[in-house]
């Protein structure tokens, strides 16, 4: 049976829409703790890769998007922003930030930097905002505020191979962590608006075609469908139901440097503009969590499940045990369900939450000081003393 995300999404407690605010998403505690764990786990991972993290503003000028060839490509889907009167004579100088790469580059120039330096990883996991039209709204997998986990790698063209290499394995390592194998890859070349030269793009498309061959990956080519600034490799995943959805790209841009005046200096004493690849693992990270909740029908690995385990009382006398037993287990992500509701009532309420352990306790448990186990998916109960639960739970 399909399972719809925006569905799923309500009746788990993840997020909701509004229709005042089409595009755009409400998330709820839990649906915060899962999208921080997702984002969390990813900067932990890149932290050992030498990435820096930035935040850059959310406001920016159009002359920027002007030079780097954004405002031309993107005007259509800008959010403008100023007062009524600005408004209304077409005065305005800023909108919302439709990409982050401006704002790392803007920080990349705040210093001269030494070709001893690079690469230089900025990261940036930033909203940003685009103008999509009514019909293309769809939930989580289309949004007019969207997070990229973005991050610029700022290098010579003698170390674009080494690093499209890494991309690719840490793309492939990321999505086996959330339970997707099946993933194509698509090579998308020069569109027919672009900037730069027609040798920097032979470069970067011949880099592109490099690195894949190198992993020996099959790649479809998709012609004309690149950045304006340069080709890119999209990475597609199938969800449970056969359904591909583009998460990841990596674009290889040879001309926004120059455009926004990034240089570093070369062994020679000389200014050169880097070469920047533009990069994102997951994407936009609402279509991710789109994507993975409905892979999951909502049952989420445990690693990332908000509530990894619920305590039920057998009656309100237990209460005090079923506290003793979270105090237990503080590491665990857990909840006491204190509802007067009967056993059976709160089990099948669990259910349908997808908590991955069922943790019930009455006289018995309390008298033993131990504790009744169900996993989810199982209708076995088991009798086991806390260590047991947390050595089971840790493995």
């Amino acid at each position: 049976m399909e399972q719809d995300h925006k569905e799923l999404g309500r009746s788990l407690g993840l997020f909701s829409f509004n229709h005042k605010v089409p595009g755009t998403v409400y998330w709820w505690p839990k649906g915060t703790l899962l999208f921080d764990l997702i984002v969390n786990d990813l900067k932990k991972r890149l932290a050992k890769q030498g990435y820096k993290d930035l935040k850059t503003p959310t406001v920016i000028h159009l002359d920027t998007l002007r030079a780097s060839g954004h405002y031309d490509n993107y005007r259509e889907k800008l959010f403008f922003t100023g007062n009524e009167k600005e408004m209304k004579e077409e005065k305005v100088d800023w909108c919302l930030k439709p990409m982050n790469c401006p704002g790392s580059i803007a920080i990349f120039n705040e210093e001269m930097r030494s070709y001893k330096e690079l690469p230089i990883k900025f990261s940036e996991v930033g909203t940003v905002f685009r103008y999509e039209q009514p019909g293309e709204v769809n939930g989580l997998l289309r949004t007019r505020a969207l997070t990229i986990d973005d991050a610029h790698i700022y290098c010579n063209e003698n170390q674009i191979e080494e690093e499209l290499i890494k991309l690719i394995d840490f793309i492939h390592e990321t999505y086996s962590r959330y339970g997707f194998s099946d993933i194509k890859v698509e090579l998308s070349t020069r569109p027919e608006k672009s900037i730069g030269t027609d040798e920097q793009w032979q470069k970067a498309e011949d880099g592109l075609v490099k690195a894949l061959k190198e992993k020996k990956i099959d790649f479809n080519e998709n012609k004309g469908d690149g950045a304006f600034y340069g080709p890119k490799i999209d990475f597609h995943v199938k969800d449970s139901l056969g359904r591909s959805w583009q998460m990841g790209t990596i674009q290889l841009d040879f001309s926004m440097a120059e455009r926004l005046d990034a240089n570093y200096i070369d062994e020679n004493g000389q200014k050169k503009h880097p070469v920047i690849i533009h990069r994102a693992i997951l994407g936009s990270v609402e279509r991710f969590m789109a994507v993975l909740i409905e892979s999951t029908a909502g049952a989420l690995p445990v690693w990332l499940s908000p509530v990894q385990a619920i305590i039920l009382p057998v009656s309100e006398k237990h209460f005090d045990y079923a506290k003793k037993i979270a105090e237990s287990l503080k590491e665990v992500r857990i909840e006491i369900d204190e509802r007067n509701e009967s056993v059976g009532r709160k089990i099948r309420d669990t259910e349908m939450q997808k908590i991955p352990y069922i943790i019930v306790v009455g006289d018995k448990e309390e008298k033993d000081e131990n504790i009744t186990v169900r996993v989810r998916g199982s209708k076995d109960l088991k009798t086991q003393k806390i260590e047991e639960f947390l050595k089971e739970f840790n493995a």
